[in-house]
């Protein structure tokens, strides 16, 4: 008997395919159904906007003027091609509330409790770390000298002065809620030559007032106790129920004359997620100008000048939130993986029922089946994704419009093989459609879950270890 040997590689692979079409053929309409799932989805999320549009629509809404120079438009729907430039600013607590002398503080450094009278407490900082007499040296060069500014070139000669305010600052920088006739301006000096002396000061269109006040800077022997002083200034924080606020603190741990190594404390606790860094800087540059006058002499210094907000275009619909953008890495996320469940279950169906076993008795090798399996899937997932691109920026969708198409392209190249890859993997695990279906759809809504809210902060902040973030990215199936 002749022995005509096993079929080629091609071969298998050529009837393997041939197998699959005849069959993708009989189930052409649940491909088709499959692929238009993004866009039934991208019309969901267009029927919410235009939902959310017309109700807003709706409201009474004031008439505002986008005139240019207007610095009350931060918060609404305006062009701001220039943003204005705006002197940075110390968060300073409010006269009343400035650190005093009181019986649950053991410190007679501070102020007596009288100047809360006069309004004339000052604005402490302290200061702590390993070398006391290099601590002491800095506290020397932190605060500045008499208040002078020149009208014709304000923002460089406002850089000159420590200026503060007890305003919160905003979310941005397209305005300071600290620059208004309601509110002064604190100019923070080593002694005022006159208790609450005040000058005039016109910013823009606004005319405001700069209200001197004297910069208190302490020394503490740890940073625990500087701790412990911060906490008890707060109202809860002390048996009195007595508001005695520090303004902020520094620890220099190791800083010595080649190093400069510095821990700040601030106030944030009037500020929303995207708050404190706005008067966070000018803490920064005082310490930093501080330690460059100790080693190079009281002439030098570094000049912070203005703060500035990025430009921004005009946001339609009066400011309302953009959906597609909004809820994004969430939706997004969840309708490519919904291609998950479908090749996972696709592959332990093929197990189950013992198709596998019954190709390969009949001659198919592992290659030809892992190749056309690959490639059917990988062709699925290509249509699928370039439908949810196609019909999320014909419906005009600012998730696919704004984005370079090429980059998304890579993108999701790149994520849906590796969901395939990760399908392959996970199917050597089931051996039952209704359970690998249960389970793949907890994974699908699960890990978007928890790839936006509870992974996303930790796996964007520096300090997070690398290898745990690779190792998250393969948790969440491809989370880039």
């Amino acid at each position: 008997m002749a022995n005509h040997g096993q079929a080629s590689f091609w071969a298998q692979a050529n009837a393997l395919l041939r197998k699959n079409l005849t069959f993708q053929r009989k189930r052409i309409w649940t491909n088709v159904r499959l692929v238009l799932v993004p866009l039934f989805l991208c019309l969901l999320l267009l029927g919410l906007q235009l939902m959310i549009n017309s109700v807003a629509n709706k409201v009474p809404k004031a008439i505002t003027s986008c005139a240019s120079e207007d610095l009350s438009l931060s918060s609404s729907g305006c062009p701001i091609p220039n943003p204005p430039l705006l002197p940075p600013m110390l968060e300073i607590p409010e006269p009343q509330s400035r650190a005093v002398k009181s019986n649950f503080l053991p410190y007679s450094d501070l102020p007596d409790v009288s100047c809360r009278k006069t309004g004339t407490c000052p604005v402490t900082i302290l200061i702590t770390g390993n070398n006391q007499s290099l601590g002491q040296a800095l506290s020397g060069n932190i605060f500045g000298g008499s208040f002078s500014v020149n009208t014709s070139d304000l923002l460089p000669s406002l850089a000159y002065n420590v200026l503060g305010s007890a305003v919160s600052a905003g979310e941005n920088n397209y305005d300071d809620p600290a620059i208004d006739p309601e509110f002064p301006i604190y100019n923070i000096q080593s002694q005022c030559r006159r208790p609450n002396a005040t000058w005039p000061l016109q910013f823009g269109k606004i005319k405001t007032k700069v209200k001197c006040v004297q910069g208190l800077c302490l020394w503490r022997n740890s940073s625990a106790e500087v701790n412990d002083e911060i906490f008890k200034g707060i109202w809860r924080g002390n048996p009195e129920r007595m508001t005695n606020e520090i303004a902020a603190a520094y620890d220099l741990m190791s800083t010595d004359t080649k190093n400069l190594d510095v821990t700040i404390w601030y106030n944030a606790t009037e500020y929303d997620s995207s708050g404190p860094l706005v008067r966070v800087p000018r803490l920064i540059s005082l310490v930093s100008n501080a330690y460059l006058k100790f080693l190079k002499g009281p002439g030098t210094r570094i000049l912070f000048e203005f703060v500035k907000e990025v430009p921004r275009q005009a946001s339609n619909n009066n400011g309302l939130p953009d959906l597609a953008s909004m809820f994004g890495p969430l939706f997004f996320t969840w309708v490519v993986l919904l291609l998950f469940p479908v090749i996972l279950t696709s592959l332990v169906y093929e197990k189950q029922e013992r198709l596998r076993i019954i190709m390969k008795m009949h001659g198919l090798g592992d290659g030809p089946y892992w190749m056309i399996s690959y490639a059917y899937f990988l062709i699925i997932s290509i249509l699928y994704v370039a439908s949810l691109v196609i019909f999320g920026s014909a419906i005009g969708l600012n998730y696919f419009r704004i984005n370079a198409y090429s980059v998304q392209s890579v993108f999701y190249f790149i994520y849906i093989n590796l969901q395939i890859s990760v399908a392959f993997l996970a199917s050597s695990l089931f051996s039952k459609v209704k359970t690998v279906t249960v389970v793949a759809y907890i994974m699908v809504f699960g890990t978007g879950l928890l790839g936006s809210f509870l992974f996303g902060e930790l796996i964007e902040s520096p300090s997070f270890p690398g290898k745990l973030t690779r190792i998250l990215h393969v948790i969440l199936l491809g989370k880039l």
